[in-house]
């Protein structure tokens, strides 16, 4: 009896069937393997960040650059007094108040005090340049003064019309 069941429930038209399908050929469209290199190949890389690198160096390298030609640009304004700028501000007003004031005024008449009979007038107040030669006694008109570190010196111009200059110590009042 059992054997009559299991034919009933298994006719052998239908193991053939089953037979049929499993000795068939495989499609070609269910391969998974064949088409994976050619996928690996074709995928897009992730974009590369080679010039991402250039440009951070590059604004760097500008950094560098503008800091150097200007390295306080960065740094605040400082708001301490320097001690220097007092003692020099300092000295330049005892210094102004240590100016004696001018021996002569403009357009007074002067004349050359004896010395060794003839005297170089200056070309200018820093005595850089020579001016012109002029007697000893001679009748002298100034018209500028200027105070130097060695003294007052002033501008003076002969009756000739020469000018020149020359210092206070050797020039005296005509009366």
């Amino acid at each position: 009896m059992m054997t009559s069941t299991i034919g009933a429930a298994f006719s052998t038209e239908q193991l053939f069937r089953w037979n049929v399908l499993f000795a068939q050929e495989s499609d070609k469209d269910l391969e998974f393997d064949e088409g994976l290199e050619e996928d690996d190949l074709n995928q897009s890389k992730p974009p590369s960040r080679k010039p991402l690198l250039w440009i951070v160096l590059l604004l760097l390298a500008m950094g560098v650059a503008y800091w150097s030609l200007k390295p306080d640009a960065f740094m605040p304004q400082s708001t301490s007094i320097d001690t220097t700028d007092i003692t020099s501000n300092q000295d330049s007003h005892q210094s102004q108040a240590a100016i004696t004031p001018p021996t002569f005024q403009e357009n007074q008449e002067v004349s050359l005090i004896d010395t060794l009979g003839m005297s170089l007038l200056m070309g200018d107040p820093a005595n850089t340049t020579s001016g012109p030669m002029v007697k000893s006694g001679e009748p002298l008109t100034i018209l500028d003064g200027n105070y130097q570190p060695t003294g007052w010196v002033y501008q003076v111009r002969t009756q000739t019309g020469k000018t020149g200059w020359i210092s206070a110590e050797k020039l005296k009042k005509q009366s």
